[in-house]
């Protein structure tokens, strides 16, 4: 009987032994797995944040080349405008000197206009005025015709009676 307990003994000590074992085992093989499935859960976290720290590089890139297009774009409205305006300015510049200068045209047409008239005016005054002497000047040289032709035909009377005169003489 004491054999039979000792080797019941020994055989439960074998079995709770090998049930250690196993469990140990187990164990290890579950800490095995758990670190492999933690080394795996480590490298598809490592792997999805760099290729979020990528998505989001690439983002920000876009991001900052589609700011630059805006920046262009803007500076290239800005200019357009300021050019715009420019021209604006220019046209509206040039249409004022054009109106002023259509004015001074309009003012040096008139004086012209003015000028002539009164060029015109003292021409036709200076050529009445000349006509006027040379009239003045014939009717005086007429005159003085007639008193010479007046004078010619009493001087040619006086000679005839003188003539005529002597001839009486004569005859006495």
């Amino acid at each position: 009987t004491a054999e039979e307990s000792v080797e019941s003994a020994e055989s439960a000590e074998e079995e709770s032994e090998e049930e250690a074992e196993d469990s140990v085992e187990s164990v290890a093989e579950g800490v095995d797995e758990s670190e492999d499935e933690a080394e795996e859960s480590t490298e598809s976290a490592a792997e999805s944040a760099a290729n979020a720290a990528d998505d989001s590089a690439d983002k920000a890139e876009e991001s900052a080349e589609t700011a630059d297009e805006s920046v262009f774009e803007a500076t290239d409205l800005v200019q357009m405008e300021s050019t715009a305006e420019d021209s604006v300015e220019s046209a509206e510049s040039a249409e004022e000197e054009s109106e002023e200068e259509a004015e001074d045209s309009v003012e040096s047409v008139a004086e012209g206009v003015d000028e002539s008239e009164d060029e015109a005016e003292e021409s036709t005054e200076s050529a009445a005025e000349s006509a006027a002497n040379a009239a003045d000047d014939s009717a005086d040289k007429a005159e003085e015709s007639a008193e010479t032709a007046d004078e010619s035909v009493f001087e040619a009377t006086d000679l005839v009676q003188m003539e005529s005169t002597a001839e009486d003489s004569v005859e006495s």
